[in-house]
Parts: structure tokens; sequence; C-alpha cells
């Protein structure tokens, strides 16, 4: 009911870093910027356009500029709880559905960050990665039960591109 005060000034989205690194075409809606964010979910539904509310950085910028005072962030934040919040009277049809929080996917994600922060690090995985990949189960959850499992390739980037230009770079 809140963004229902919206003028359409383009306030948010002229403060909004993420709307200025990806325009509006990015958003595939008609509502662009992160009032769009808001409005689309209510119009088309939740679970079509889950990742909208997703794609802010949470700075607060759009809710501080906002002329008519519309808590854009607080509504995002409630707008993302519903998203991961998978409804009680549907019932889960794969093992593993929906996006619960949990303490080990938090541990996985920071070592992912981690990982993926330290070039010496990641080097050291992707090595490990494509030398190990024979001991890599086919099972790794429920998501291979209806696909099957990647493979990591035999030779790393950083390998080929070393391979291809040598003392180039």
């Amino acid at each position: 009911r809140q963004t229902l005060n919206c003028i359409r000034c383009g306030a948010c989205m002229n403060h909004c870093p993420v709307y200025t690194r990806i325009g509006g075409h990015a958003y595939g809606t008609v509502y662009p910027g992160p009032i769009g964010k808001i409005v689309t979910p209510h119009m088309l539904g939740l679970d079509t356009t889950r990742d909208l509310p997703t794609a802010s950085s949470m700075c607060g910028a759009c809710g501080e500029v906002c002329p008519v005072k519309i808590p854009i962030p607080a509504l995002l934040r409630r707008l993302r709880e519903e998203a991961v919040r998978p409804p009680a009277a549907e019932p889960q049809h794969m093992r593993g559905q929906g996006a619960k929080y949990s303490r080990k996917e938090a541990m996985i994600w920071k070592a992912w960050r981690k990982l993926n922060t330290s070039p010496a690090l990641y080097r050291a995985a992707m090595y490990a990665g494509t030398r190990f990949r024979g001991l890599m189960p086919s099972n790794i959850g429920p998501w291979t039960e209806h696909r099957s499992a990647p493979r990591p390739a035999a030779r790393t980037l950083h390998e080929l591109a070393h391979e291809h230009l040598g003392d180039e770079r």
C-alpha cells in the first residue's frame, strides 16, 4: 500500500547503485529501479519475480531520497524474507526445494567468498579440482536427482591461457 504513494520522480533510481550500473532494461518489467522491485512482485506475483527484491545492495539511499518517504529498504527486506520462505500450504515437490537458511550453507558461502577473493587460493582449488575430479561423487544431493552432476574441465582457464599466451601475459 505504501508504494501507491510513489509519484514516479525517479529519485530512488538516480541514487540506486544497482540501477545506475545495470540500467532499466535488465529488470525486464515495466517498473524499473528500487520502486519497481517492490511494485512488480505485487503485480505479477513473487513466484515469477523472486529475483527482483534481491537485486539491491540495501544501502538505503533510495529510502533517504524518496520525497514521499516510502520505506523502500524495509519493503525490499520484507519481500526478500517472503521470497525465501516457502508457502506453508504448498507441498515441496523435490527434497531440498526452497531457500531455507542453514548454518552449513552460510559456512559454504563464507568459504566460497574467501576462495574467490584470493587468487592464490582460487588457483590452488582449481588445480585440486581438476586433478581429483575422478573422486567427485555422481550424486551430490537433491540437485542431481533430476540432472547429471557437472564435471570440472580437464585443464583450468589459467592453464589454457598460459599455454596459449605463454610469456606474453
